[in-house]
């Protein structure tokens, strides 16, 4: 199986690079997954794992959002958040999920309800995610 450059960046670093066999992802629309010379595209990221298969194994990652391009030679993910699995602090992310759940229960206004829900979402998945490991 022919490899593809991948980089996952956020505004403060570069999460992940290296090469891949397969990547697997959540967009606004559904699931999919992306080879080498695939045709280009650009899609909106969900909040949702993010598998990368290498040639040594996979690497899982939380991908809160953002926009992926893949030109069929570089695959790069630009969010303003990632992580991987390996990183996720289980604690921090259910003291993080039960604020959330405090400021929804809370919420005044509308944007304040997309915000805790938003927070919420994420947090629901780092501890999905790093439960796993």
């Amino acid at each position: 199986m022919s490899l593809f450059q991948v980089r996952i960046i956020t505004p403060e670093r570069v999460v992940w690079e290296g090469k891949a066999q397969i990547v697997t992802f959540r967009t606004l629309e559904g699931s999919m997954g992306v080879l080498s010379k695939r045709a280009p595209i650009m899609a909106a990221l969900d909040i949702a794992p993010l598998k990368v298969t290498t040639e040594n194994g996979v690497e899982e990652f939380a991908v809160h959002g953002g926009v992926l391009k893949m030109d069929g030679d570089l695959y790069l993910i630009v969010t303003d958040a990632a992580e991987n699995v390996k990183e996720i602090d289980i604690y921090r992310a259910e003291t993080a999920k039960q604020r959330a759940i405090d400021r929804l229960e809370k919420a005044k206004s509308d944007i304040e309800r997309v915000r805790a829900k938003a927070s919420l979402q994420k947090n629901l998945l780092r501890e999905s995610l790093g439960q796993k490991r």
